[in-house]
């Protein structure tokens, strides 16, 4: 994450997060200030989407009234998936001005395999072709880091109509997606992320007895067919 130089500071008078923007005339929200649980919760939650090669908004920090905090890129016109299921697809010429429709896939499967979040916001940002964006931050259960807890992909929304809808346009790349996926979920990750945990030392038996789980075998087995048997429904 960046130290962000501001421009100007724009406090909110309303319950809106305050926002930096910098001399390039980037909007940065304020989100949080930071605590070693949230900043180890970002870091895997930012290296887990960068492995598996989903983009990502952008975070940053700065430090206020002897206050650091993380704040996230807010770019102009950005929309959140699922507020917007009716609007986004409902023709395969919408689906055609999506840029990267396999990659809200791949978050999915992120959320499935590694169910570590209370929840992610996935984005997207239009332009000439729309493209789905993971957000910059993860949110946690009452700020407490991560928690292991096991989902499916109705709780995570995928049975909704509109979405099979969309990933029915999608449905011959689905299982090379999920393939793909797998081959990526491998021991070099398993080490990264350990070695990420152990750079805390008061919180690593915490943050690792619950991050391992993802690793399981047996989990991830469940995982797989979760993800296979949605493939059989659409």
């Amino acid at each position: 994450m960046r130290e962000l130089r501001p421009l100007t500071i724009s406090n909110s008078i309303k319950s809106a997060p305050s926002v930096l923007l910098t001399p390039e005339m980037e909007k940065f929200s304020f989100i949080q200030p930071l605590n070693p649980d949230f900043i180890l919760a970002q870091t895997i939650y930012t290296l887990i989407h960068k492995h598996f090669k989903v983009e990502m908004l952008e975070a940053g920090t700065f430090k206020l009234k002897e206050v650091k905090y993380l704040l996230a890129e807010e770019p102009e016109g950005v929309l959140n998936v699922d507020d917007w299921l009716d609007c986004l697809w409902t023709s395969k010429r919408k689906f055609n001005h999506l840029l990267n429709p396999n990659a809200l896939f791949k978050m999915y499967l992120i959320n499935l395999f590694f169910p570590l979040f209370s929840t992610t916001r996935k984005l997207m940002l239009p332009g000439k072709k729309d493209r789905f964006v993971m957000d910059a931050y993860p949110n946690l259960s009452k700020n407490e880091g991560i928690r292991f807890r096991p989902v499916n992909l109705n709780e995570l929304g995928l049975t909704k109509v509109e979405f099979k809808k969309l990933f029915s346009y999608l449905h011959k790349d689905l299982a090379q997606i999920i393939d793909d996926f797998l081959v990526l979920h491998h021991d070099n990750l398993y080490k990264d992320l350990k070695y990420q945990v152990s750079l805390y030392p008061t919180i690593r038996n915490k943050y690792w007895n619950e991050l391992k789980q993802c690793f399981e075998p047996e989990f991830k087995t469940y995982a797989r067919a979760e993800a296979e048997n949605y493939l059989l429904k659409l």
